[in-house]
């Protein structure tokens, strides 16, 4: 039996096709950024690479585990490719040294010892190292490369199938929600071999799913079944990734939740009790896993974890918030963006939040406060429980899943079949603010590993010192870069919103 959203789906709303070229463009942006990025260019891409080398568990010629007759007798050593630990040495935390110097440790083939890895520390759940695993070759840069390519393929093809299936008002908000909040970080992120990746876009695609699929009828339809698998497929992603994406999961169903309000919920049983099921999935992988410090408050910080201690980082977090949009630096916060980057950023943020609270509507509103609580609760509890202040331990990458949540809601229309009205100009203004700030960040990124900031960032003379080992020219990878961010945040915003039929939000 067919649902009311059987017919409501984007695909035939839209564009024919925009649920193919959207993630196409979202897979070309990444490339472009996945080959200007050396080998370690992630944040502690040491830690999680020689923990992606040993995730085998048996020893082999990439990674020997200890206890092995060629590994020396000390508890917790394990030895992986000098180019898997080392690669970001030379010119981490410091802009002006380009990416050349990985050149020399690219060639040492050599097994050098460490302790700084998942199999000895266990902060980090084992399934996202397990699948990078299958990657692992003698080549470490083809291997990075791959490994980067497959998590922005995986996001790519997940956001096809839901663009495919959901409803049209969730679709723009998902769509617009990734574009918006993604710009930079998330697009750092995606194609990088740092498990944050898989966090962000993992409780993204899985907010759209899950509403989507609490407005399904009768699980008799098969567009019912792929949406259940497309949010068993997100969570899967999230939860086997970090510790903090199966708290994320349980606000995403929160909020999803509320979004459809009881009515939905009592209806839909099934599929409440679904959504449900993977609540309490991520609820009990938090409970569950042995955190760092896990039994015992205050073992990373030494701050007075007092009155003043919360009120100084309540007053501070915005300025962790804000490097989600660019106001801080990417890499191994080496890497400086333009500031017109972090200016377009904020102002679309703006933008975003007085458009969805002109259209607000009660649980709309419940929901979008839950988000914003969450946003600031979550770091606020955990750096007061530490003994931290803002701006250690918790990045802005953390927290970039709970912000992608708010805009996304703040951005669902009244109707989960119709995307929220926008007038067409604003909207132009956003999309073409959004692509330039989203081609400026790209080119500082890759400026950076190319020549280092010691040269001019737009200088016409300049000759990468480095390159990536596919062989792909810089001017390619950019041109890459560029095609696919502009496709993405048009088709993601004008094309998903279907603007030339929007109404005046004042309407």
């Amino acid at each position: 039996m067919e649902t009311d959203l059987d017919h409501q789906s984007v695909a035939t709303r839209t564009s024919r096709w925009v649920w193919i070229w959207v993630p196409l463009a979202l897979f070309l942006t990444g490339v472009g950024w996945a080959l200007t990025s050396p080998v370690g260019s992630s944040p502690d891409d040491d830690y999680h690479l020689s923990s992606i080398w040993c995730s085998g568990g048996d020893s082999t010629s990439n990674c020997l585990l200890p206890g092995d007759d060629s590994v020396d007798a000390v508890e917790g050593i394990a030895r992986v490719p000098a180019n898997v630990l080392q690669a970001s040495d030379c010119f981490k935390y410091d802009g002006s040294v380009n990416a050349e110097c990985t050149l020399d440790v690219a060639k040492d083939v050599s097994l050098v010892a460490t302790s700084h890895l998942n199999q000895v520390e266990n902060f980090y759940p084992a399934g996202y190292y397990g699948v990078m695993s299958l990657l692992v070759s003698e080549d470490v840069e083809r291997s990075v490369l791959a490994m980067r390519l497959l998590n922005v393929a995986i996001a790519s093809l997940l956001l096809a199938l839901l663009l495919r299936i959901v409803p049209r008002g969730i679709a723009f908000a998902t769509s617009a929600a990734l574009v918006v909040s993604f710009m930079p970080m998330g697009l750092f992120l995606l194609p990088s071999t740092n498990p944050s990746g898989w966090v962000s876009s993992g409780i993204l695609l899985f907010w759209g799913f899950a509403l989507a699929l609490l407005h399904q009828r009768s699980w008799r339809s098969p567009r019912t079944w792929l949406m259940a698998g497309g949010a068993a497929a997100a969570v899967a992603m999230a939860v086997s990734a970090r510790v903090d994406a199966a708290a994320y999961v349980v606000v995403t169903c929160v909020v999803v939740l509320l979004l459809a309000g009881w009515t939905k919920v009592r209806a839909n049983i099934g599929s409440s009790v679904f959504v449900g099921v993977l609540g309490i999935v991520g609820a009990y992988s938090y409970l569950s896993f042995p955190t760092p410090g896990g039994g015992e408050e205050g073992l990373m910080g030494t701050a007075d974890r007092g009155l003043g201690l919360l009120l100084t980082n309540f007053a501070y977090l915005p300025a962790t918030l804000r490097g989600i949009v660019g106001d801080g630096a990417l890499g191994w916060n080496d890497t400086q963006l333009v500031p017109l980057v972090p200016m377009v950023g904020v102002l679309v943020l703006g933008a975003i939040a007085w458009a969805g609270l002109s259209t607000m509507w009660t649980r709309k509103a419940w929901a979008a406060s839950f988000a914003l609580v969450s946003l600031y609760a979550i770091p606020l509890w955990f750096l007061q429980k530490e003994g931290l202040g803002a701006g250690e331990v918790v990045q802005p990458r953390y927290l970039l899943p709970l912000l992608s949540l708010l805009v996304a809601s703040l951005l669902l229309g009244r109707s989960v079949h119709e995307p929220i009205g926008l007038p067409r100009l604003p909207l132009i203004w956003v999309t073409g603010g959004l692509s330039v700030a989203g081609i400026l960040a790209f080119w500082s990124n890759a400026h950076r590993y190319a020549a280092g900031t010691n040269v001019g960032i737009f200088d016409p003379g300049m000759v990468p010192a480095w390159t990536n080992s596919a062989g792909v020219p810089l001017w390619a990878a950019t041109a890459i870069a560029v095609v696919g961010t502009c496709v993405l945040m048009w088709g993601a915003l004008i094309t998903m919103s279907g603007s030339e039929r929007s109404r005046d939000i004042s309407a």
